[in-house]
């Protein structure tokens, strides 16, 4: 590490990491009295003093005089990277440096009563390195890919050791930046990939090899019905992350297998032929196996929901149905609406069914769920009649030939009513509009001629208002 003072002299040359303290022992100190003159020249020392371009290193300062540490001194940063901070009673200080470009950064110690002392830290293009995938599974070979760029561009022609869990391979990178390698590393720990190039600065990335995780299997539903076929949604984990492609063995009062994707999930249609369990095994190289268990039992009730629990009188209306027996979703279940209105539906895997109702009156409508092997489940819910709309005009008279800024407000009960349209027509006017949040819209009306005019508020579920404005 090169320092100088506020003349641009050179004071010494620091080859030094004071990183646990700042001075290694009194013969140190010596060392450094000798060195340094100046009893009131503060010394600054950085720790790396050469660092990446286009990243954040985290450089400490050190500062001191004679070898002995001076603290609450002010550190600031120009050139390639902007920076300050204050050291620490020790005259330590830890600062993260991004260097914006290649070049120098200017260091600078500086405190009341002392001289000013100054440093350099070097920014030279840093090797970025990646490594996909960043974690494999020991004894189990995989082909690791290792990118390589520098500021954002690839790389070619880098050296790249790779080394460490029982593996040491090297290689060079093509004309994208990488290298490829098959790595099956007899030993768990980490696998350090290190890039080096003249004119850059080094940089590896670590791929962690573990040991075999557990498996972990879980089915959207705990309970089956003998001799109802029911599609089953089974999740496999390993330490929380899903897990592609393990296999599913589906055996005892059910049989199925599958095969998981890259959610880890896979859906398996099974018909219970007896009481009893059902035990589900998942299994993939590389990964101790684990095994859920689901029951079969006898006839079940159904239970569905609807939502919403009310809809206007005639108007058109998507009802969500949600048919359950006890916790577990039933697809394949069939809804039937009697009452008020009527129409019908199947649920899916979810045990969702979404039908268009359309209530010819007001009244009770029932929905009720049904399916070979279960009880059937039913639900009401109500066809309400349309609510009414209120309109007024601020102002409600006009003059003819004179544009005038119109409000409309339109409210049901004494709550204003967004997304209403509200139509003006008649004395030679012509215009439409739609209510905000506040159930208002507001018309520039230039009214001509003789005739009345007239506005009408509506929106679907309301009954339509109308008013007129004087001219």
């Amino acid at each position: 590490m090169r320092g100088y003072d506020d003349d641009k002299n050179t004071k010494i040359y620091l080859a030094i990491a004071l990183v646990a303290g700042l001075i290694l022992g009194a013969g140190f100190n010596g060392l450094i009295g000798s060195i340094l003159t100046g009893s009131g020249q503060l010394n600054i020392i950085s720790v790396p003093d050469n660092i990446g371009a286009v990243k954040s290193t985290n450089v400490k300062f050190i500062t001191f005089i004679n070898g002995a540490a001076v603290g609450n001194v002010n550190i600031t940063l120009s050139g390639a990277a902007v920076s300050h901070g204050t050291t620490d009673e020790n005259g330590m200080l830890e600062l993260p440096v991004y260097a914006t470009t290649n070049g120098s950064i200017s260091v600078t110690a500086s405190r009341s009563g002392y001289r000013n002392g100054t440093s350099v830290i070097k920014a030279t293009p840093s090797l970025d390195v990646s490594a996909i995938p960043s974690s494999i599974t020991a004894d189990v070979a995989t082909y690791v890919t290792f990118t390589v760029k520098s500021m954002g561009k690839p790389v070619t022609e880098t050296y790249v050791n790779i080394s460490g869990a029982g593996i040491a391979l090297e290689g060079m990178t093509d004309s994208s930046g990488q290298i490829i390698k098959q790595l099956n590393a007899p030993n768990t720990g980490k696998i350090v990939a290190t890039a080096r190039m003249d004119g850059y600065a080094e940089g590896s990335a670590i791929v962690t090899s573990a040991s075999q995780e557990i498996l972990t299997i879980s089915s959207s539903s705990g309970s089956l019905t003998v001799n109802v076929p029911a599609y089953l949604t089974f999740t496999v984990t390993a330490g929380g992350s899903p897990v592609s492609d393990a296999g599913i063995r589906i055996s005892g009062a059910a049989i199925g297998d599958g095969i998981t994707n890259a959610d880890g999930k896979t859906i398996v249609l099974l018909t219970p032929h007896t009481t009893g369990t059902i035990t589900a095994w998942a299994s993939k190289t590389g990964f101790a196996g684990g095994s859920t268990s689901i029951t079969s039992t006898g006839t079940q009730s159904l239970s569905i929901s609807a939502s919403p629990s009310s809809i206007t009188a005639a108007t058109p209306t998507f009802v969500t149905f949600t048919v359950k027996s006890g916790n577990s979703f039933i697809s394949d279940s069939t809804v039937t609406l009697t009452g008020a209105a009527s129409g019908n539906g199947v649920t899916n895997q979810n045990g969702i069914a979404i039908i268009l109702v359309n209530s010819t009156g007001t009244g009770t409508i029932t929905a009720t769920a049904s399916r070979t092997g279960y009880t059937a489940g039913s639900v009401t819910f109500s066809g309400v009649g349309q609510q009414t709309l209120s309109v007024s005009a601020t102002p409600s008279n006009l003059t003819n030939g004179a544009a005038t800024f119109v409000t409309f407000t339109v409210k049901s009960g004494s709550h204003p009513v967004s997304g209403a349209t509200v139509s003006v027509s008649g004395g030679g006017i012509t215009e439409d509009g739609m209510t905000n949040t506040a159930g208002q819209v507001t018309m520039q009306i230039t009214a001509s001629g003789t005739g009345t005019i007239n506005v009408v508020a509506r929106k679907d579920g309301y009954t339509d208002v109308q008013m007129t404005l004087a001219h």
